[in-house]
């Protein structure tokens, strides 16, 4: 079954957020895969790479306050997180995980 992808005006929630932001971040693994025939490890490695730069950027945007939507950076709880979500991510997930599992049918 394809999974139905997800444009930026169909995200309404957290759920639709991740779905779209997983699409994009495979969609561009693959291509840069493809183009470049570096390895999936050297690819995924500047992966990480933006998202720390991404991370520094945005929250030194918020250190002066200006942004209306009250984001206070804390870069070590921050990142920490950051850390934490990757690991958690990444590591393989059990077979009898309920969360985990694909959905075979409807009841």
């Amino acid at each position: 079954m394809l999974v139905q992808q997800v444009k930026v005006s169909d995200i309404t929630d957290e759920s639709s957020a991740q779905t779209y932001l997983d699409q994009a971040i495979m969609t561009t693994f693959c291509r840069v895969l493809d183009t470049s025939r570096l390895s999936p490890a050297v690819v995924m490695r500047l992966l990480a790479t933006a998202l720390g730069a991404t991370y520094r950027e945005v929250a030194a945007a918020h250190q002066d306050g200006q942004c209306p939507c009250g984001w206070c950076p804390l870069p070590a709880i921050d990142i920490e997180t950051l850390r934490s979500s990757l690991e958690d991510a990444a590591a393989p997930k059990r077979a009898d995980d309920l969360g985990a599992m694909v959905v075979a049918g409807r009841a």
